[in-house]
Formats: C-alpha cells, sequence, structure tokens
C-alpha cells in the first residue's frame, strides 16, 4: 500500500471513529438543537467556539445551515438510543417525533440550494473546512471520555437460584486479601510545552488571503467585497477550531464576530455593493416634489408627505437594501400600500404589522376623514431592516 492510501485509509478510519462515538445533543445548556454543544461537550472544548463556527460558516458560503440541520437529524439526544433519522427508520427510539424529523429533512432541501446555488470556490473551501475541523477534532481529542450518554440497554436479569446480594461484601472466591500496592517511582518534572501560536499563524493565513485576494480581483471578476470577506472569515473560523484542541487563537473572535456582520451586510446588499450609504430625509412640499422613486444601500430614508396639498395624487416607491425606511402620511390622505421585507424584517404600515423572514402587507387606509382628499400610493420595501408608515 502506498504512502497515498496509507493517509487516505487512515481518514477514512478517523471518520469511521467518529461516527461510532458521535457526539450527543444534551438536554440541558443548548440554544437550538444542541448540535454546538454536543460537539463542544464530546471534544471538551468551548461551546462558544463551535456557535461561532457555525455562524462563520453559515455567512461564509451558506454551508453552517445545512451541516447544523444534517447534525440534528444524525446525532442522537442525550438519553435517546439512536439519532432522529435512524429513529425514523426503525433502528431504535428518539424522543424526537416522526413529524418533527420529516419536517427538517424537508428544510434541508431550501438549505442545501441556498448553499449549492451560491456556488463558486467559497462554497468549496467551507466544505473542506468543515470536513477537515471534524477529521482534527476526532483526530486529537476522540479519546476523551463524552460529557452524555445515550440510553442504557436493558439489564440482564439475574440468574435464578443466585442470592440478589452478597452479605459479606464480595463473592466467596475474592476473599483473598489483596496484593500490597506497589510504591509509585519517581518522575522527573514534565517540562512545560510551549503552546502553539495558532492565533498569530491565523491572523498571517488571513492576511495574505485578503491581501492577495484584493490583487487578484485586478484580474476576476469573482473576487468581489463579499467573497473576499467570506474566505477571510473561513480561514479565521479554521483557525479557531484548530485552536480550540490545539490551544489559543480564541482571541481571533473579537475579529471573526465583526467581520461577519460586515459579510452578512455585503451579502444582504447584493454582490454589487450599495449604491448608496447615510441617512437621508425628504419633505416635499408640492406634487411635483416628489420623486417616482427612493433608492438607498445601507442607511435610513425618511419621507414626511404631511406637507402636501389636500388634493390631487401622487405615487412613489422607496427601496433599502439595508436599514430603516419611516414615510409621514397625513391624517386625512386616502393611502394605498404596499411594504415589505424581502429579507428579514419588522413592518408597521398604518398598524398592520408583521415581522420575520419574506414578509409583507398591503391595504387601503381612507384616515380619518373617508374617502376623499388626497390619495397616495406608496410601495416600500427594506431588504433587511425596518419599514414604518406612520399618519401625522
Amino acid at each position: 500500500m502506498s504512502g497515498t492510501e496509507k493517509a487516505l485509509a487512515g481518514v477514512a478510519d478517523t471518520l469511521k471513529e467518529f461516527w461510532a462515538h458521535r457526539p450527543v445533543r444534551p438536554k440541558e445548556g443548548r440554544k437550538l438543537g444542541g448540535v454546538a454543544t454536543g460537539i463542544a461537550l464530546r471534544y471538551q472544548i468551548d461551546p462558544v467556539i463551535v456557535r461561532i463556527a457555525f455562524v462563520a460558516l453559515t455567512l461564509s458560503g451558506g454551508v453552517g445551515l445545512p451541516l447544523y440541520l444534517a447534525g440534528w437529524l444524525l446525532l442522537p439526544e442525550e438519553g435517546d438510543q439512536v439519532s432522529p433519522l435512524e429513529a425514523l427508520i426503525n433502528k431504535g427510539h428518539s424522543s424526537m417525533s416522526q413529524a418533527q424529523t420529516v419536517l427538517l429533512g424537508f428544510m434541508l432541501f431550501p438549505a442545501f440550494a441556498f448553499t449549492f446555488g451560491s456556488g463558486g470556490f467559497q462554497v468549496v473551501v467551507t466544505i473542506a473546512a468543515a470536513v477537515a475541523g471534524i477529521y482534527l477534532l476526532q483526530k486529537n481529542r476522540g479519546h476523551l471520555a463524552p460529557a452524555t450518554t445515550l440510553a442504557e440497554p436493558p439489564l440482564v436479569p439475574p440468574v435464578p437460584g443466585a442470592p440478589a446480594w452478597d452479605p459479606l461484601g464480595a463473592a466467596p472466591f475474592a476473599w483473598d486479601l489483596p496484593e500490597p500496592t506497589p510504591m509509585p517511582t519517581p518522575q522527573p518534572p514534565a517540562r512545560r510545552q510551549r503552546k502553539p501560536r495558532i492565533g498569530l499563524a491565523t491572523l498571517g493565513v488571513a492576511t495574505i488571503v485578503l491581501i492577495g485576494s484584493g490583487i487578484a480581483g485586478q484580474f476576476s471578476s469573482w473576487f468581489t467585497a463579499p467573497h473576499i470577506v467570506g474566505l477571510t472569515i473561513a480561514v479565521l473560523a479554521a483557525g479557531m477550531l484548530i485552536g480550540a484542541f490545539a490551544g489559543g487563537g480564541r482571541w481571533l473572535a473579537w475579529l471573526l464576530v465583526p467581520l461577519s456582520v460586515i459579510g452578512f451586510g455585503l451579502t444582504a446588499v447584493g454582490f454589487d455593493g450599495p449604491s448608496r450609504m447615510g441617512s437621508v430625509s425628504y419633505t416635499p412640499t408640492s406634487l411635483s416634489d416628489v420623486k417616482s422613486g427612493y433608492d438607498m444601500g445601507v442607511g435610513s430614508v425618511e419621507l414626511n408627505l404631511r406637507h402636501l396639498p389636500d388634493s390631487g395624487e401622487v405615487k412613489t416607491a422607496i427601496d433599502v437594501d439595508l436599514g430603516e425606511v419611516i414615510v409621514h402620511v397625513p391624517d386625512g390622505a386616502d393611502v394605498k400600500f404596499l411594504c415589505q421585507a424581502t429579507s428579514i424584517g419588522d413592518i408597521n404600515c398604518l398598524d398592520r404589522r408583521a415581522e420575520g423572514s419574506e414578509v409583507r402587507v398591503d391595504g387601503n387606509d381612507l384616515g380619518n376623514n373617508g374617502e376623499g382628499g388626497l390619495k397616495i400610493d406608496l410601495d416600500v420595501r427594506a431588504g433587511v431592516g425596518e419599514v414604518r408608515v406612520i399618519r401625522g
């Protein structure tokens, strides 16, 4: 067998060992499905590091979301015999119902579609980083005892006729006295090992990736700002994962968290970047002053229509990628409105509310004096953020 074949066989054996002694999702101390907490307890590392790694993988190509759902399905819960997916095919008992298991399985399809739909080198890098992280955890910390366990198998019934207890505290064949314990041989004091500088090494690699991607962007259109940030996040997350069991690197979270927020913002406003950034306010006093559309990349737009005439018609649209939209309308105006958050947001348009992912409200509001007077047609959209339409 060649060296390459031996190496591949070793990787396969390590991954098989991971599956045989995979983490167990605990019932206590978890935030959602217990996947991150279970991994942390299994390999005795900080749960915060594992959660940050999942968030970073999600923001860097979307890989973290399907990985988390897969872990929820494939990792058993504390006290269960098997995982939810194994219970679905009658391999044992799981506390999760079959309906919940099927629902999680269906959620995997859009998660994988979102991840692989983005395509590109970024997804490949994050998948490789996730697999490498699992391999390194099992290779270096797989020998540690898990903190949570599966359900114990049924006890073997006692042999008929045998005593249920031993009044002497030991079986008759064990009455001999134990041999004296030999004195331990003095050992020289262990030399203190220096921890590897995982954090500095990771920072160096991330800097090289950042600079190299910026240079590569001069020759390839793929290296946009979101892709460059995503690659840097993947390097920092991999460094924190390695540092979790090699020692050091936890301070990288101070870089990873704000960089992940920046990456989320860039993703939300599109790969071409925001057209504008900032906060603007408009107060038109005539119908001709009202623009047909107002656009903002990142920031806030406030449109005050309370100083318009009491009659006539006006139509406008406001589009903000990431931020806030506030529209003030007169008390007596007839308002037709469509308000929506295309990614995630909070909407309150003339007391019609909605919040969450891809939400919208629409309707007609005649104001406090009924039909008649100024007519306003509003189309208000925020990619990620808040939308408000307020009277007065």
